[in-house]
């Protein structure tokens, strides 16, 4: 049996995280077989918080369920340490995934990790749907404390 190669995430890559249209910050899934983007991730995370505003958090596609050890370790860390910021800034994140066998299982899992993070979780099966509840949220709570 060959040993799964695990690649790096290249150092000088744009950014993670989409803040084009902030206050919708768009959560790109990992590649899979990618490791080394925990840190980065975290620093990226702690500068969006660093805003002082409330967002929306947007992902799109497949959760990848093969991360490396030492990136959720990063990001559990994380996690933990600003769990009151992440709560008190980020109204929800909203997930699509079109396969319906596939957000079925989701729906199971998030419902199963509701608590460990403090905002709501919701899926969707296209982006338009989730698109619009994003800006209603949005749109509802003055962004700025």
């Amino acid at each position: 049996m060959m040993p799964q190669i695990t690649k790096s995430h290249p150092e000088a890559a744009s950014p993670l995280f989409d803040l084009s249209a902030f206050p919708l910050v768009r959560l790109p899934m990992p590649e899979p077989g990618i490791a080394g983007t925990g840190e980065r991730w975290a620093a990226e995370f702690d500068a969006i918080l660093g805003r002082g505003e409330r967002f929306v958090l947007l992902s799109i596609g497949p959760m990848p369920e093969d991360e490396a050890h030492e990136d959720r370790k990063a990001r559990t860390l994380w996690l933990k340490r600003r769990r009151a910021d992440l709560g008190r800034l980020c109204l929800a994140h909203l997930h699509v995934e079109r396969d319906p066998d596939r957000r079925a299982a989701m729906q199971d899992r998030a419902a199963k990790m509701a608590g460990a993070f403090p905002y709501p979780l919701a899926l969707f099966d296209c982006e338009d749907t989730a698109l619009d509840r994003a800006w209603t949220l949005l749109r509802a709570v003055p962004l700025t404390l």
